[in-house]
This record gives C-alpha cells, sequence and structure tokens, in this order.
C-alpha cells in the first residue's frame, strides 16, 4: 500500500510540474529558426496572387468550408506528408501558407522547409483573421462568391 502511495504522489508531482504550454514554446521557437523572416502580410499577399503565388490553407475542414481566401489549396497540417508525396505540393512552387492567426501555419511551413526541402514558403502573419481585417475577401462552401467578413474587435 506504501508503494502505491508513493507511487501517486511521485505521479501527481510530475503532473504538475509539466507544463504543456513549455512544449508548445519550444515548437514555435524551433519553427521560427527553421522559417526565419519568410513572413508576408496580407498586403503583400494580395500583390504576390495576382502574380501566381499559391496559398495553402492548413485549417481543418469546417474552418476552410466557412471562408478560405479564393483558389487556396486545402491541405490540413497533419496531412502535408500525403499531399507532398501525391505530387499536390512542390517544393519548386512559392507558397505562403495560412491558418487562422498564424501558429498552425509556421509549423506547417517548418515542415515543408524542414524535412521537404521547399524553398520558398512564407507565412501570412496573423492568418486568415489578418487577412479579412484588411479587406481580404473569402470564399465558402455555400458557393456565394467572394465575401467580406467583418470580425468583432474586442
Amino acid at each position: 500500500m506504501k508503494k502505491l502511495l508513493l507511487a501517486g504522489l511521485i505521479s501527481v508531482g510530475i503532473l504538475f510540474a509539466y507544463n504543456p504550454l513549455d512544449g508548445v514554446k519550444a515548437q514555435k521557437q524551433a519553427a521560427l529558426k527553421i522559417v526565419g523572416n519568410h513572413f508576408v502580410d496580407a498586403k503583400t499577399l494580395k500583390v504576390w496572387r495576382k502574380k501566381g503565388v499559391k496559398v495553402i490553407d492548413v485549417r481543418e475542414m469546417p474552418e476552410f468550408i466557412s471562408g478560405h481566401i479564393k483558389g487556396a489549396i486545402f491541405v490540413p497540417r497533419g496531412v502535408l506528408y500525403g499531399a507532398v508525396k501525391k505530387g499536390k505540393l512542390k517544393p519548386e512552387q512559392k507558397y505562403v501558407v495560412v491558418c487562422r492567426t498564424g501558429h498552425r501555419a509556421l509549423l506547417a511551413a517548418a515542415t515543408l522547409i524542414k524535412w521537404y526541402k521547399f524553398k520558398e514558403v512564407y507565412v501570412l502573419k496573423g492568418g486568415i483573421k489578418s487577412w479579412i481585417l484588411n479587406g481580404g475577401s473569402v470564399v465558402n462552401a455555400m458557393k456565394l462568391g467572394p465575401v467580406k467578413i467583418q470580425l468583432l474587435k474586442k
């Protein structure tokens, strides 16, 4: 019984000593080192899109269908490997990776650069929220065409 109690106390101590946010912070720092200064703002992305730069949206399906940049390639972050292997994403193409706020896009861009040797991968600063706040339009699954969305400011 004493061994069981001691094991339980040790487990609780380890549980409280572990902070999952430390792992998230470390992951973000590592990704920032890989991506470097490959960030673009919404204004730059609008110009680049006219020049043929592709947008990769790494959000999940419900987020994507609720509103995405027209022509964006839908590749949730968890399936990047499959998209690269199937040729949906090509290492020689220039991409801007987008998510809701920029965190998942940063991790996805780091993955493409480090593991798949993509050279021109950028992250949209502030994600789709920034795109919308800067006047960018989105399309949704209802196929209403480009729409303007206003985000509530807190």
